[in-house]
């Protein structure tokens, strides 16, 4: 049991040293972004969702619905962002992202991806099968353990 639990905090370790050392790859989409953290949460989310009102945004940031009005002001200013009134219910709003919003979601995901790979091409075939393996289990893991924690809500 103690290899186990050594492994596991190795492998805490080894994730924090990853993440240090990818700091030098933040893409410059990410570092030129003009949003607070709240924003860009609220932004993938209704990206995400399609549409949501702002009680189910407020509810899903774990904020009220006052904090989620200037959050939603702001996307709304710079473009990223509509308010529709609901055809089922008039005074409830629908946010739904914009074109705008999603071309800059989109090069958030594009940078990223072009960094990772700039870095995972640094590592020869078998260290590239050995990874994709561990992070397979990992992801396999990891949906399980998400699945389970659903249940748990209901």
């Amino acid at each position: 049991m103690k290899d186990r639990t050594r492994l596991v905090k190795e492998i805490i370790e080894l994730q924090r040293q990853v993440r240090r050392a990818l700091r030098g790859y933040v893409p410059d989409a990410w570092m030129n972004l003009n949003l607070t953290i709240p924003q860009l949460k609220s932004l993938f989310l209704i990206a995400r969702e399609g549409s949501m009102n702002t009680k189910s945004l407020a509810k899903e940031l774990r904020v009220t619905p006052s904090n989620i009005t200037g959050i939603i002001d702001r996307l709304v200013r710079q473009g990223l962002v509509s308010r529709q009134e609901n055809p089922e219910d008039r005074r409830m709003l629908e946010l739904r992202i914009t074109d705008k919003g999603e071309t800059l979601l989109t090069s958030l995901r594009e940078e990223t991806i072009s960094s990772m790979y700039e870095v995972l091409s640094r590592m020869n075939t078998e260290e590239l099968s050995s990874l994709a393996r561990g992070l397979a289990s990992l992801a396999k893991a990891a949906e399980g353990h998400r699945g389970e924690s659903r249940h748990e809500h209901d």
